[in-house]
């Protein structure tokens, strides 16, 4: 509610006053000093408080003080609980003056928990300020402050409502609220108590048994990690969710029912860049924009283009969306149907196709070097099956994950630039091949390490990885799953095999790469493999990595996956949390990210 008087009718008030004081009683013009009151409400200022001394009332506000005589005010009136103060003036003109209350009267009204049905640990807060100001909130931590849930929002108004996050489920939350002036210094802050309840049909069954084995919140990076998990399967899989330090599920969606937001686990999404999320469904194939509550906001039927969206999306600069996808009834030169081998960019806008690459002319899709005997009946559909894509800002390239290929780089115009793959079936391809270098600088000849039947001490190569990213030195990070490393058949449940994080130094120009750090081989061996999703994060305020293996992973309860945050300097773990499930495939991906998106 708004406490202000207008102000020309405040100026009107002033001017009858001043006339009436100088007809009646002979005092001299003090329009000067309320102006100045009324200037310092128009700056959205709260009254403190008031006193007199010497023949002069003294009102502060939060920023100054106005003086004006005590001669000239018959009463002033507190009214602190509706936040307010009644200046009555000798000619009985009345001036509200906004004034710093000592409760917000928070209630059940003000705060409605998963307002969309879609988001059971998220409310959306309603609440009004005397003058302009911002809202500030914290979910108190249930273990103590390492996990309070704060956030300061950015919108400068008197009315406020917006979706808060962070609440526990089946819980009494402890919900602090803050008022604030427009720079965030913080006037008043109040509390609320939140009950959150489970209903029959939102019970979070798909949570996987988490247990927490290592936890240092002082060291970790900030925000909370979000698990794309697996759900009941690749295909059934709308449940995304946040762990909290303490391993803590702190904000989930539950799409079940959702009639058109059917997220599957492969498919797992990314936050734009104005803080909504980007997926897509494998199933009907469309690309989706959605909020943090499930409130669908845009979709591009790529579907209607001729195009099946699978496995990653990601924003580019420009703000088009790069999408991996299936051509629908796409044959190849030896005329057979191909999946998994498009990559498209959508015009954000218009959601037209700016530009297609095929990986069918730019690779060989008759290469099998790396396929298993387990998949070989199904290699001439899906030969190359892209589940990553990354965009090269520098050069206008994109660089393709191929789980049945290797990590590629392609220009605009779907020429392929370098390939890093073992060199076994390449013979087409070698102009585009890298060669390795050991840690002085010197080429790899070793021709059984050049076709991955055996590693050399300086450098393997990356089999079926996943989630390359950019680091800051223009280095690739990616998960590499050690799918058929060495040309060896895939065992989910043997005693061989290990996954890693691994960083590449690749030199375009001289076609070379290097291996420059990793994590996983030597420090975790089998008990961090994954053979298939799982990903990597590049972690930059603590110079960390966020290592995720999501499928098939011994841990603490069996297997499932991993979430590992390790120090890149020392590899010391400074957060792991198990995630457990009788199926051995847990999540797609992890990641860590703020809470409340930065635009907010």
């Amino acid at each position: 509610m708004k406490y202000t008087i207008p102000y020309l009718k405040v100026l009107l008030i002033f001017s009858l006053f001043t006339a009436c004081s100088n007809e009646n009683d002979g005092s001299s013009d003090h329009t000067e000093e309320y102006n100045a009151i009324q200037q310092v409400i128009n700056e959205g200022n709260l009254l403190l408080h008031t006193e007199e001394q010497g023949g002069q009332t003294i009102f502060t506000f939060e920023n100054r003080e106005v003086t004006i005589p005590t001669e000239t005010i018959e009463t002033i009136r507190e009214d602190v609980e509706n936040w307010k103060t009644i200046l009555t003036l000798v000619n009985k003109s009345e001036l509200n003056i906004p004034t710093l209350g000592k409760s917000l009267h928070l209630t059940s009204k003000n705060i409605q928990v998963n307002p969309t049905g879609y988001a059971p640990l998220s409310a959306q807060l309603t609440i009004s300020f005397p003058v302009e100001g911002k809202l500030k909130v914290c979910i108190k931590g249930k273990n103590g402050h390492q996990n309070d849930l704060s956030h300061l929002f950015s919108k400068i108004g008197y009315n406020h409502q917006e979706y808060i996050h962070g609440l526990y489920p089946n819980c009494e939350n402890k919900i602090y609220i803050t008022f604030t002036d427009k720079n965030g210094k913080e006037r008043l802050t109040d509390s609320v108590t939140v009950t959150t309840t489970t209903p029959d049909d939102l019970v979070p069954d798909f949570f996987a048994k988490i247990q927490v084995k290592t936890s240092h919140p002082d060291q970790m990076e900030p925000g909370l990690t979000i698990v794309q998990d697996m759900g009941g399967g690749e295909y059934d899989a709308h449940r995304p969710y946040m762990l909290d330090s303490d391993g803590d599920v702190r904000w989930y969606l539950w799409l079940r029912n959702h009639p058109e937001l059917n997220i599957s686990a492969h498919t797992g999404f990314k936050r734009l860049k104005n803080g909504n999320f980007l997926s897509g469904d494998s199933k009907t194939g469309n690309l989706f924009e959605f909020d943090m509550v499930g409130n669908l906001i845009k979709k591009w039927n790529i579907k209607g283009k001729g195009y099946t969206f699978h496995h990653e999306v990601t924003e580019m600069p420009n703000g088009n969306l790069l999408a991996a996808v299936t051509k629908d009834n796409h044959k190849n030169s030896l005329g057979e149907y191909t999946k998994f081998d498009f990559i498209i960019e959508v015009n954000r806008e218009s959601g037209e196709i700016v530009t297609e690459w095929d990986l069918n002319k730019s690779l060989d899709s008759t290469r099998d070097a790396l396929i298993s005997i387990q998949e070989a009946e199904g290699f001439k559909q899906n030969w190359a099956h892209s589940n990553a894509v990354l965009y090269s800002p520098e050069d206008d390239c994109i660089i393709v994950s191929n789980r049945y290929q290797g990590l590629i780089k392609l220009t605009r115009d779907n020429k392929l630039n370098w390939f890093l793959t073992p060199h076994r079936g390449t013979q087409k391809l070698q102009y585009a091949l890298l060669t390795p270098l050991d840690q002085s600088g010197q080429k790899i000849v070793d021709a059984d390490v050049l076709d991955g039947n055996k590693e050399h001490p300086d450098f393997d190569w990356e089999w079926g990885g996943h989630c390359p990213v950019f680091l800051p030195n223009g280095h690739i990070l990616l998960f590499d799953n050690g799918y058929r490393r060495r040309h060896k058949e895939i065992d989910l449940y043997g005693t061989e095999g290990y996954s890693r994080a691994v960083e590449y130094a690749i030199d375009a120009k001289n076609m070379t790469v290097k291996q420059v750090w990793e994590y996983g081989h030597h420090e975790r061996g089998r008990n961090c493999y994954a053979v298939a999703l799982s990903s990597v994060q590049y972690l930059p305020q603590k110079d960390h990595v966020l290592f995720g293996p999501g499928v098939g992973t011994p841990n603490l309860n069996g297997g499932g996956g991993k979430i590992v945050e390790v120090d890149r300097k020392t590899k010391e773990v400074v957060y792991e949390v198990h995630l457990s499930r009788p199926g051995y495939m847990v999540f797609h991906r992890v990641e860590r990210i703020p809470l409340y998106p930065d635009n907010l």
